[in-house]
């Protein structure tokens, strides 16, 4: 009887052995074989949103949302400076939106930035100083287009930077994103952090064999404190050799600065309603498969004012500015007088001068090859009384 049991206990535990072992093949399976989120996402052509926190002190902490669609490979940035104001539930006040960054967890933050972008942030990857040195020194420098020399004073830092084609070391990039000069215009500082990020994601795709060995990639893994699974990271890398980084479309919130608790905070036009449609037409423009010479894709305009409402053509040229159009000027029309405002066409290219006329909702689009107008001027758009400073009223 008990060599019976003995048998039966034996026969118990190796069948429980077998389901344990089973359950294991099952849930390892499991894991080795399903879809990480970004290759689902390229698997089915879906765009997809990544926060980037360039997080230096708060001299020049800034972000950048970039946006990307994998069945065209084309890409955007929209940049974001932490000293965006906006009402912060959690404190029930008015502040700066980088007062949301807690450095290793960007949640909080990401959701704010959603709210104001209108958009689902899908990954998140927060870069330190150091980082930012170290990623730049792993991917063997970044290559960049300085168009004037540096030399400048700055946090007590002697900043030297040369003109030209050149390639940057980790501690030459963090001097290049952060140094600040008085003389420099806004866009050109926020064009100078956007070319990191363009010339980052450029280095990555070069470098995506290198990068995807298994020292490398832990190295990298290291570096990026991010959202990304080992597996979405390894996707990213890997997908990054397809991007088109010289097509890249360059955005940046627009707005009007005011002083809030002794602070200059930058509030987004129009309750932030300009930002969300500008990320709204920059999604829908990197999906679209067609290719555009660089004039077709450039349109100059110039906007003239047909209403005595001063900065009327001001805050038109706000809202052109930030869907990329070129204003070559804002001025006077002949008179301010015009009840409705019109669109005129001076190359012959109706549809761009259309393209104009949507974004506003303007019904009165026109061609005149024949006046007099600088030659440079591929749209000239005169304001009228039913322009509300974004839309035309009927």
């Amino acid at each position: 009887m008990s060599k019976i049991k003995k048998k039966r206990d034996k026969s118990i535990f190796l069948l429980g052995l077998i389901i344990i072992i089973l359950a294991a093949t099952i849930v390892f399976g499991y894991f080795q074989l399903r879809t990480d989120p970004l290759t689902e996402k390229l698997k089915q052509g879906v765009d997809y949103a990544i926060l980037f926190a360039i997080a230096g002190d708060q001299d020049y902490r800034f972000f950048e949302v970039f946006l990307y669609n994998p069945d065209t490979h084309k890409g955007a940035v929209v940049f974001i400076p932490g000293n965006v104001g906006a009402i912060i539930e959690s404190l029930k006040r008015v502040d700066r939106v980088d007062i949301l960054y807690k450095a290793g967890n960007l949640e909080e933050f990401k959701r704010k930035i959603e709210e104001l972008i209108g958009i689902e942030i899908d990954f998140t990857v927060d870069l330190n100083e150091n980082g930012v040195k170290d990623l730049v020194d792993l991917l063997g420098g970044l290559e960049l287009f300085i168009p004037n020399p540096v030399d400048l004073i700055f946090n007590n830092r002697h900043i030297l930077l040369p003109s030209g084609s050149v390639v940057l070391d980790g501690d030459k990039m963090v001097d290049f994103i952060a140094y600040e000069d008085s003389l420099e215009s806004e866009i050109d500082l926020v064009a100078r952090k956007q070319k990191f990020l363009q010339a980052l994601l450029k280095k990555i795709g070069e470098r995506e064999a290198f990068l995807l060995k298994p020292v490398p990639f832990k190295t990298l893994k290291n570096i990026f404190i991010t959202s990304f699974s080992a597996r979405s990271l390894n996707s990213f890398v890997a997908e990054m050799k397809n991007f088109v980084s010289e097509r890249l479309i360059f955005q940046r919130v627009l707005g009007s600065r005011r002083t809030v608790d002794q602070q200059v905070l930058l509030f987004p036009h129009f309750e932030g309603d300009l930002l969300k449609e500008t990320v709204k037409q920059t999604r829908e423009t990197i999906a679209k498969l067609e290719l555009f010479s660089e004039e077709e894709m450039t349109i100059t305009m110039e906007i003239l004012n047909g209403t005595g409402t001063n900065g009327l053509a001001r805050r038109a040229a706000n809202v052109f500015q930030s869907f990329g159009y070129d204003i070559a000027g804002i001025s006077n029309a002949d008179n301010n007088d015009y009840l409705k405002t019109i669109v005129i066409d001076r190359k012959g290219r109706l549809e761009g001068a259309q393209k104009v006329a949507d974004l506003i909702k303007c019904s009165r689009v026109y061609s005149r090859l024949n006046e007099s107008v600088d030659p440079t001027i591929d749209v000239t758009l005169i304001l009228g009384k039913d322009f509300d400073g974004r839309f035309c009223k009927e």
